[in-house]
């Protein structure tokens, strides 16, 4: 009933967040889109965890839209990719790890204190599978030529009250940098997911639950 009465405030818009019982309640039918290594696009940026990687998959559609919003970005912009594809085995790890970390620096946090936290910055892998294991979810940022990032107001993955996209107490350069950002996704039909900046999406659950669609297009993918 608490969920039911939360998507009604996301509908009526006294609500950013559509609530996650309604995005994993939203059906798949997989459409079999193979996934493509974007690792070879020399215009791309990547975060230097992704370049420790060999390897860096997206669905090919999302490749595809993805360089069509980066013919929109403005003279000396380019694209950062932080995250794309990653398997649950992946995911498992990095919830792990973040676990650990967060259990480290505060140890006078309760379990669910803890979990709330870590849920803050990767979707917990014990009970299902988020956007990042279907391929069609990716994180990004805008940086230069060098790859030196522009301010967006937080740095990837950094959680505090200027992380979601639309938060208020941003400098002037932040927040033309997300607006620059933002338009060049959505209008190739990307999904931002509003508590965070970085995160768009195509063809999942949480996709198809923004946009109102009836069904989602790209189920779990189990590629090590």
């Amino acid at each position: 009933m608490q969920d039911y009465f939360r998507y009604l405030l996301w509908r009526l818009g006294r609500r950013q967040t559509v609530p996650a019982a309604f995005i994993n309640d939203v059906p798949i039918l997989e459409n079999g889109e193979v996934m493509v290594d974007i690792k070879q696009d020399g215009s791309l940026q990547f975060h230097r965890d992704l370049k420790k990687q060999k390897s860096v998959f997206l669905r090919v559609k999302v490749y595809q839209l993805l360089k069509q919003a980066q013919r929109t970005l403005p003279k000396g912009y380019y694209f950062k990719i932080c995250s794309a594809y990653r398997s649950l085995i992946e995911q498992r790890q990095l919830w792990d790890e973040e676990c650990r970390r967060q259990q480290a620096a505060h140890p006078e946090w309760t379990r669910a204190e803890l979990l709330r936290r870590v849920k803050a910055v990767y979707a917990d892998p014990r009970f299902g599978f988020g956007g990042h294991q279907t391929g069609g979810a990716l994180d990004v940022t805008l940086c230069d030529s060098k790859g030196h990032d522009y301010d967006m107001g937080t740095a990837y993955l950094e959680m505090g009250k200027s992380t979601p996209m639309w938060a208020l107490r941003l400098s002037r350069e932040a927040r033309r940098n997300r607006r620059i950002l933002y338009r060049a996704m959505a209008k190739q039909g990307f999904q931002n997911y509003p508590p965070e900046w970085w995160h768009y999406c195509y063809g999942d659950r949480m996709w198809a639950a923004y946009k109102r669609k009836k069904n989602a297009f790209y189920g779990l993918i189990e590629k090590e």
